[in-house]
């Protein structure tokens, strides 16, 4: 059968892969499901450990692997010394395309891996060259099959858009009926007092004070609100968020509205005419549509009246201006909390409502009077008043902070002794004994290479033989050299960190503002910005830096003393432990626990 590593029971680790083609909702989950008790049958069998890598949220092509980042990742481990096996339900989970197979097999060969299909009768060992072929023909039928059913939808999709029938998620507000033709969708969303929706019909009222809105009624509310032309795309989705209306996302699910929502609804003029376009709306120019009368809209298929169709038509045709060329942008400007910062308001909806897609990022934007600002995502209402502030302002603001999380150098034994003790509950195995088992290792290994070697001349075994030996102990060799014990490696992060942050706090005040971009994002992975107050309420560091930092509480009291005050509340009130003991990973904000203890 295969060929497998030399590696102790508790090292072999299988890759276990799944994949599902397109993901529409939770229904579609039998797939997965289905191949993860496949593969986790083959893992107990052959006691391997089973690391998951799932490419199942949304389209996830096997003829491609740019949009499958957990096949990425698994790609990563496949070297590695714990790793045994490859195991998925089917070769055509892992690739539809031929050479793809072909260069993945060679890789299996090389890192000794077995490569094993889960599902049933599909056992294959392509360890001898039968099983090879085998695997090769499986990945040409595959590949075609792939072909052929795209070739099979693209001619589908032609024959019902040459009817005048869309396809794709149905536009805002509508639904497809029997004869897949648009009509109004009844479904909708209940505003409740508290200023929560609620998706339902109308005639299914969560409670009697609730008030109904539909998205069919939504979407005529738009389509209207734009024909008048007196309001931008912007302000139209302040009004109806205002006003309580709500939109609906790809799963069904009632939200606010944003700017882009207007947008999109505006831009299926024609698919709520009664027609269906050759594009996309978002890839249709407005300024390209010569004359909004010579678009034949059909009455029977529409969905809202003509009249109000063409005029929105007209309405977004006039707004529309050609872009200039003017070549290549020599000059762009660079933020350096860019990606890195969100709105503290939206914080606070998406705990309230379980909901991370409530989160908003602030975006860099340079206003009329050529002030470099942090703006917030235009359309939504979060409760903030301001809606951007000055760059200046708050990377001023994130520069102390950094000066906060500077570490005294003479701390770098004790925090060392606590890091070790919170992860591993105890002091290590004494640094000697290490080193001797280490030099008992090398030293085995050297001895195993040289009997190897006598064994090859005095022909008991063959020269490919002595190789593999002598490669194995080799390897065994470099792994204990480069091994180090708990409290080095640690000792080492440590330093790391701290010359990371020192050199932070020396050269943030002087930096430009892309050597501040690159900077910033070395140490954090968001920072949680309060627009109206003007000052970052929260902050994440990275992982690996965050167990090393804490915030010197003389100097946390000058700068921030409201935030300080509850750090020192909250530790009177939960008895937090020391620095080192598993605190949690955030400053306090809104109920949220503090980023560092004192």
């Amino acid at each position: 059968m295969f060929r497998k590593k030399t590696t102790s029971d508790a090292e072999k680790v299988a890759l276990c892969y799944i994949r599902q083609s397109y993901t529409r909702d939770g229904d579609d989950q039998n797939s997965p499901e289905r191949q993860r008790s496949n593969i986790e049958r083959i893992c107990q069998e052959n006691g391997w450990k089973p690391e998951w890598y799932v490419d199942a949220d949304g389209h996830k092509s096997g003829r491609k692997v740019q949009n499958r980042p957990g096949w990425l990742a698994l790609e990563k481990r496949l070297g590695d010394d714990d790793v045994v096996a490859l195991v998925a339900n089917d070769l055509a989970r892992v690739h539809r395309k031929g050479w793809r197979v072909g260069d993945l097999i060679e890789k299996m060969e090389r890192y000794q891996i077995a490569l094993v299909l889960a599902a049933p009768n599909r056992e294959v060992d392509t360890s001898t060259p039968m099983g090879r072929i085998f695997i090769q023909f499986a990945a040409i039928f595959d590949e075609y099959y792939a072909e052929d059913i795209s070739q099979r939808a693209k001619d589908s999709i032609q024959y019902r858009k040459a009817k005048g029938i869309g396809v794709g998620k149905p536009p805002f507000g509508t639904i497809r009926g029997e004869d897949r033709y648009l009509k109004p969708n009844p479904d909708g969303a209940w505003l409740l007092p508290n200023g929560k929706f609620v998706a339902g019909q109308a005639d299914e009222a969560p409670e009697q004070s609730a008030i109904w809105r539909g998205y069919y009624e939504c979407a005529g509310y738009i389509l209207t609100l734009y024909s008048e032309n007196d309001q931008g795309l912007e302000s139209i989705a302040y009004q109806l968020n205002n006003e309580g209306w709500a939109f609906s996302d790809r799963w069904g699910n009632p939200r606010m509205i944003t700017r882009d929502d207007i947008r999109r609804v505006v831009g299926n003029w024609p698919e709520y005419g009664g027609i269906v376009m050759d594009e996309k709306s978002k890839d249709r120019r407005a300024y390209e549509q010569l004359n909004i009368d010579d678009v034949p809209l059909r009455e029977d298929r529409a969905v809202f009246p003509l009249e109000l169709v063409r005029k929105v038509a007209q309405v977004r045709q006039e707004r529309s201006v050609r872009p200039k060329d003017k070549g290549v942008k020599r000059e762009a400007s660079a933020y350096a909390l860019a990606g890195l910062t969100f709105c503290a308001h939206c914080d606070v909806l998406a705990q309230e409502e379980d909901n991370p897609k409530l989160r908003t990022r602030l975006t860099g934007r340079t206003d009329a009077n050529g002030v470099r600002r942090y703006k917030h995502k235009t359309g939504v209402t979060c409760g903030v008043q301001n809606r951007s502030i000055p760059c200046d302002e708050i990377e001023a603001d994130l520069g102390r902070l950094i000066k906060l999380l500077t570490v005294n150098q003479e701390a770098i034994d004790l925090m060392t002794e606590l890091a070790i003790q919170a992860e591993n509950g105890g002091i290590p195995d004494d640094e000697a004994e290490f080193e001797r088992q280490r030099d008992e290792a090398v030293a085995l290994c050297h001895r195993r290479i040289e009997a190897a070697r006598h064994l090859y001349l005095d022909g008991e075994i063959s020269r490919e033989d002595y190789l593999v030996r002598k490669e194995q102990n080799e390897r065994e060799i470099a792994h204990w050299q480069t091994r180090t014990t708990e409290t080095q490696k640690i000792a080492l992060e440590l330093g790391m960190c701290l010359d990371i942050v020192n050199k932070l706090a020396r050269l943030w005040d002087i930096a430009d503002d892309e050597d501040r971009k690159g900077m910033a994002q070395d140490i954090f992975e968001e920072v949680v910005v309060n627009l109206d107050t003007r000052r970052i309420e929260s902050f994440k560091l990275k992982p690996w830096i965050e167990r090393f930092l804490v915030v010197r509480m003389e100097m946390y009291r000058d700068d921030y003393p409201e935030l300080a005050e509850e750090i020192e509340a909250e530790l009177a009130e939960n008895e937090t432990p020391p620095a080192g003991e598993g605190q949690g990973n955030h400053m306090p904000h809104r109920g949220l626990e503090p980023l560092f203890p004192p």
